[in-house]
């Protein structure tokens, strides 16, 4: 086995993947043929409900069934001149485990086109059948791919180690809400607090530097000015000779 390179932007896949536009185009062009002609289709897994054998219907169904499988189902174009399409499986860890080339495009015919035989009898009365018949390759190389990958799952499963759960059952304590007058650590609470009024005091730092408090005389202390009023009688008279003059 060889690890696929997978050239795409997402790294997991959706069980089933694209991995090119014209891989799309094509499968898309298939679809448009099988709705233009009308023939009977036969050993093909067509999905219940429907006549046709239609890419857009299966992918759906096939994106239902393998919703929960690890392992991918990739489709990529192989030749654009014979248009035909890789049908690559890969487990979960990316590694290609299968490879398939289809033409996406049906097969129409007669019985004896379908149903070829050597009994000339057989033939003859397949002769006389007007009917038109259809066959899709790409579905039945479609369903062994999924069949691939759930054999995939189901080992995986088989291998993989027992799950030993626990039976003791623990309570489970609900955190009390924190109180913001209770301190856990108050040696803690301590040192954040006086590296908070270190952080406050920081600012004034420079200026206890810049002021020398020795030259000041801390018994001295500012006295009340005594100034002298006039009375306001005397005080009008002089501000009106003062005016006068």
């Amino acid at each position: 086995m060889k690890i696929q390179n997978n050239n795409n932007s997402s790294t997991t896949f959706t069980q089933i993947y694209i991995k090119s536009n014209e891989a799309q185009k094509l499968l898309k062009k298939a679809d448009r043929a099988v709705k233009a002609i009308d023939a009977k289709f036969i050993n093909t897994n067509i999905p219940s409900g429907h006549r046709k054998p239609l890419w857009s219907v299966l992918s759906t169904e096939i994106e239902k069934r393998q919703a929960n499988n690890p392992n991918n189902i990739i489709i990529d174009l192989s030749n654009k001149a014979k248009q035909l399409l890789a049908i690559m499986t890969t487990d979960n860890k990316g590694f290609l485990v299968s490879k398939t080339e289809v033409c996406p495009l049906p097969i129409i015919g007669n019985k004896n086109d379908m149903f070829p035989t050597n009994d000339l009898y057989r033939r003859y009365c397949y002769s006389l059948d007007q009917t038109v018949y259809g066959r899709s390759d790409f579905f039945d190389a479609i369903d062994n791919a999924e069949y691939e990958v759930d054999l995939l799952k189901m080992k995986q499963q088989a291998e993989a180690p027992e799950v030993q759960t626990s039976i003791r059952a623990h309570e489970k304590h609900p955190t009390p809400p924190k109180n913001p007058k209770i301190i856990k650590n108050p040696r803690r609470h301590e040192k954040a607090r006086l590296k908070f009024k270190e952080h406050i005091q920081r600012p004034f730092e420079k200026l206890r530097t810049l002021i020398d408090f020795s030259q000041l005389d801390q018994t001295q202390k500012l006295q009340p000015k005594n100034k002298e009023k006039l009375p306001r009688k005397l005080k009008k008279s002089n501000t009106n000779e003062a005016k006068s003059q």
